[in-house]
């Protein structure tokens, strides 16, 4: 995993890039060995950590706190996470696999060998280990007994009552199926991935503003580079600022939305845009807003100048019309067809 990352740290990956590559490299270079082995404690917290600090910084060290907790990542996206595998629990959920081997009298060698020596006849599910029993026998009874409601209730078989990993780890996260409210929001099909990773951020509130700054004695002031006259805050910088309601309305204007705040677009959105098309694309513009205002204070920060609102307006309308040419398939009705043309897109 070290090795990896030490490959990609120099390539100045965006969060949402980080992200794809814990999701489908970092996770799961470990997988083969959570399917025969509960791993140690110790390595499946380095491995964590390792995912946890790549995401954060893209190296495979600390040199500051995460922004978001390590159990919130976890979750999935319906939940406010960002669906990363929980690798204790995914160890957990495949050792799981074996257990119900054990308890389906599988017809596997192993298994007769497991009959033999250590059930002799038995029950698998009201089994106690011996003290003389090997630490590796032990540690898959421990997955039994954390299992073995889950076995009863039935609730994560299949429909040919089969054990698998993935509903294993589904019932042990314990999620609920209600999605958070942001959840279209932040992760709609024409929204640009760095956007979705930022807006993310701001919905957890966990973007690093001045308030939150000189909480921790890194900066002496607090007032928003973006106005100068107030403190930045979470609210204050896309709520509140003058800059931010000016990009806001600049946005809504060009889409025929008459809202200048944050919090007025979600309800806008559904009485002026009748259908699905043209809500996603007024709610990828306002997720891409969203992460200009913030870019934009940075630079601020680091160089010292604020672009207009309207040049941010302008790269919202080109980063959502390439967004919908790349991925769009198929016609348009003729209502957002008409309404594409007179927003620029046709």
């Amino acid at each position: 995993m070290i090795k990896r990352i030490r490959g990609w740290n120099s390539r100045k990956i965006s969060y949402s890039g980080r992200l794809i590559l814990v999701k489908s490299v970092l996770s799961t270079i470990h997988n083969h060995w959570s399917q025969i082995f509960v791993l140690p404690v110790g390595v499946m917290d380095r491995i964590q950590a390792l995912c946890r600090t790549f995401l954060s910084e893209g190296e495979d060290k600390y040199s500051k706190a995460p922004l978001v907790a390590w159990n919130i990542l976890c979750k999935g996206k319906r939940n406010g996470g960002l669906g990363i595998i929980d690798s204790k629990m995914l160890n957990v959920a495949a050792i799981g696999k074996l257990v119900w081997w054990i308890a389906s009298k599988s017809d596997y060698l192993w298994i007769k060998w497991i009959d033999s020596i250590y059930l002799k006849g038995t029950p698998w599910m009201t089994y106690t280990p011996t003290d003389y029993s090997s630490w590796a026998w032990r540690k898959i009874c421990e997955v039994k007994e954390t299992l073995k409601n889950g076995y009863i209730i039935g609730k994560w078989r299949g429909s040919d009552h089969s054990y698998t990993i993935a509903d294993g780890y589904k019932w042990l996260m314990q999620e609920p199926d209600q999605k958070v409210p942001w959840y279209n929001l932040v992760w709609n099909r024409y929204n640009v991935p760095k956007c979705s990773f930022i807006t993310w951020l701001i919905q957890h509130q966990r973007v690093l503003t001045l308030d939150r700054l000189h909480k921790m004695g890194i900066v002496d002031h607090t007032e928003c580079y973006l106005c100068g006259v107030e403190m930045e805050t979470h609210a204050h910088l896309f709520q509140d600022c003058i800059f931010a309601r000016q990009c806001f309305h600049k946005v809504a204007h060009w889409l025929g939305i008459p809202a200048t705040a944050l919090q007025d677009w979600k309800k806008l959105i559904c009485l002026k845009c009748p259908s699905m098309f043209r809500r996603q694309i007024a709610m990828a513009a306002m997720v891409s807003t969203s992460y200009y205002i913030w870019h934009n204070r940075n630079i601020c920060r680091l160089e010292g100048y604020v672009m207009h609102p309207g040049k941010i307006a302008q790269m919202v309308q080109i980063e959502c019309k390439q967004r919908v040419i790349g991925i769009h398939q198929g016609p348009l009705k003729a209502d957002d067809m008409s309404w594409c043309t007179k927003i620029g897109f046709l």
